[in-house]
């Protein structure tokens, strides 16, 4: 720990609860000497980045288009994080990671009491291979996935998922965690052309994971709803704090 007098010390013991050492050791499957090292690169790391201190003036280019956002939760009281990658508008690899940051401490400070994890849409509508994330920022966000809020994603589901992305997940899945490949679940439309026999991963019917009321029209719920940057990102600040609210991991 940081002396007390740090001025990031408070910061660090908010992040150090019994909770999120439970999370590290299931990362690990338990092994005491894997997790205790997991956690402290995990907290080398929080005090370089200090991710819950990303301005949101910085990111909020990167949401303009709503090519990520959250809304609704899932049947378990998850926050559901939508990404649409067609809506890319950005080169900036250093702040599009930052951004993913900046939305995973947004995405904790959104789930109910007694939840610990998120779920992700991934929509590829009319997505083109231009604008699928480079192999090395897939790496970097599964790294700090992975590394850095293991536990946290609770379900992914990819929507209309087009050959290229077929083929950047068979290039990452050898960095993937068996576990966390598996929480990754390919959507049914109404289509019937998927080919599913293009990955070993489950494929599921969306609606039977999240309650009609949450899920937006496009993907077969009630909820209709139309991104507004200027109403989101009001909303989503007066919920999780500005610059953030100091919570207990």
């Amino acid at each position: 720990m940081l002396p007390l007098d740090h001025e990031y010390y408070e910061n660090e013991k908010r992040f150090l609860t019994d909770a999120t050492l439970k999370r590290y050791m299931r990362a690990r499957k338990w092994d005491y000497e894997a997790a205790k090292t997991m956690l402290e690169n995990t907290v080398k790391w929080r005090r370089d980045y200090r991710p819950e201190q990303i301005d949101p003036d910085y990111i909020r280019p990167e949401s303009e288009t709503g090519k990520m956002y959250f809304n609704g939760f899932d049947n378990h009281g998850r926050p559901i994080w939508i990404m649409r990658p067609r809506l890319q508008n950005s080169k900036d690899g250093e702040r599009q990671i930052k951004n993913i940051v900046y939305c995973l401490e947004r995405g904790i400070r959104l789930m109910p009491a007694k939840v610990e994890n998120i779920a992700i849409i991934v929509d590829f509508k009319d997505a083109a291979s231009a604008h699928n994330p480079s192999i090395g920022t897939c790496k970097k966000f599964l790294d700090i996935l992975g590394n850095h809020y293991p536990e946290r994603l609770g379900i992914a589901f990819v929507v209309k998922s087009p050959w290229f992305f077929f083929l950047t997940f068979k290039m990452i899945s050898p960095f993937m965690d068996p576990v966390t490949k598996n929480k990754i679940k390919f959507v049914y439309d109404d289509s019937g052309k998927q080919d599913t026999k293009a990955t070993t991963n489950e494929w599921v019917h969306i609606q039977e994971h999240i309650p009609k009321d949450q899920l937006e029209t496009e993907y077969g719920g009630d909820f209709a709803f139309k991104f507004d940057i200027d109403t989101y990102w009001d909303r989503l600040l007066q919920v999780t704090g500005k610059p953030y609210k100091i919570i207990d991991y």
